[in-house]
């Protein structure tokens, strides 16, 4: 919690959710980003009932201050039933904060669950939520909730900017990690980049890399990955190479160890493009390209003027890539767009030495960042662009 008794600090809590409306500010509930306050959406309730759950989140935080999480997440257990409505909710959170810190991430995915069946799950939530299912190594769930968690953030109103800003970084940050988890590099940096966009100094960052502070991210080093992340998506590459380094030292078993020693492996990767050069070979780029179809809204000369104009989103997907100076190679990239002008699916044909992983890296970049400008009554549209590739 951010300073005060754990007394004063729940008084508060529960006043914002049992009293306040639901687009009131919150105060963090000393989790890894949770916020008791931020369950969901307020209600008038009795003073007994204020009274109850009160005492009882009093207890559980007792508890987990003399590190007697087994015993805090048995009261939090017994006590559900006798709950509805708000307090409920705000009991379900606490248990999923107590099971987190138990490492016993899916049942800790179970009580999140049970906050956005009820309906009061915010932006805090739906983070919390998606950071014990990556946890649990459900990465494609995770990714959904946090995108989720950034959803609720960007409704909440002008008076809480300082809290959206808060919590679409910590979403950003987590959907990031997950990404690149999961095999998606460029959107990962994407989401990085947005990250510290609301967080600029990786303020967040920083406090949850302090032992025993406020925020935290599970399971214990973690924070470390992000870090090393942030650090990379800035061109720091020393400050990620400790931080990589430091997440495998504080979890050398970790699912995601492999993860972090890729990122590692990038050091010799880049010592291994400069030999390439020398001995004859480039990192190539897209040369020219051309759309051969445009069936609906969107005509031909608009799409090229759309890749033309952002055609530097594939370099990081032609990196890995080597061709000797007066070589070249012939993509195509398939696509369907929606009236609004948003990519809804990437097909890419590529020959050898193109792999699956560069055909999934072009179609990752270009379904997320590939913008049109479309006419204002414009229909869906069917779209096919030949690139061809080569050294510039």
């Amino acid at each position: 919690m951010k300073g005060g008794t754990a007394r004063a600090a729940i008084a508060i809590a529960l006043f914002s959710l049992l009293i306040l409306p639901s687009t009131a500010q919150a105060l963090p509930d000393g989790s890894f980003w949770g916020k008791v306050a931020g369950a969901g959406p307020a209600r008038a309730a009795d003073r007994a009932d204020r009274d109850d759950i009160a005492a009882l989140l009093e207890r559980v935080e007792a508890e987990e201050t003399s590190g007697r999480f087994v015993v805090a997440c048995a009261l939090l257990e017994r006590a559900l039933p006798r709950y509805a409505g708000a307090e409920r909710s705000a009991a379900w959170f606490r248990l999923g904060v107590v099971r987190s810190k138990l490492g016993r991430y899916r049942e800790a995915a179970v009580a999140y669950a049970a906050v956005v069946a009820d309906g009061a799950a915010d932006s805090a939530v739906y983070s919390n939520y998606a950071e014990v299912l990556m946890a649990a190594g459900r990465l494609p769930d995770a990714e959904a909730r946090y995108r989720d968690a950034i959803s609720a953030a960007s409704d909440l109103g002008v008076g809480d900017r300082r809290e959206r800003t808060h919590e679409l970084a910590m979403a950003y940050y987590g959907l990031a990690v997950a990404l690149d988890r999961d095999e998606q590099p460029v959107a990962a940096r994407e989401a990085m980049q947005r990250a510290l966009a609301h967080d600029p100094t990786a303020a967040v960052l920083r406090l949850a890399s302090t032992s025993g502070g406020d925020l935290f991210f599970i399971p214990d080093g973690d924070v470390f990955y992000y870090v090393g992340l942030a650090a990379e998506a800035e061109g720091r590459d020393g400050d990620a190479e400790a931080a990589f380094r430091e997440f495998i030292a504080h979890a050398p078993r970790s699912r995601w160890a492999r993860a972090a020693e890729a990122h590692l492996g990038k050091k010799g990767a880049g010592a291994g493009k400069r030999r390439a050069i020398a001995a004859g070979e480039a990192i190539p780029r897209v040369v020219a390209h051309g759309t051969v179809l445009a069936t609906g809204g969107i005509v031909a000369p608009l799409i090229d003027a759309a890749w033309r104009d952002q055609l530097p989103i594939l370099d990081e997907c032609l990196d890995g890539v080597r061709l000797t100076p007066h070589a070249t190679l012939r993509i195509a990239i398939e696509m369907d767009i929606d009236a609004r002008g948003n990519l809804t699916r990437v097909i890419v044909k590529a020959p050898a030495p193109f792999d699956e992983r560069f055909a999934h890296c072009v179609e990752s970049a270009t379904k997320r960042r590939l913008r049109f400008s479309v006419p204002a009554r414009a229909r869906p549209t069917t779209a096919r662009t030949e690139m061809v590739v080569g050294v510039p």
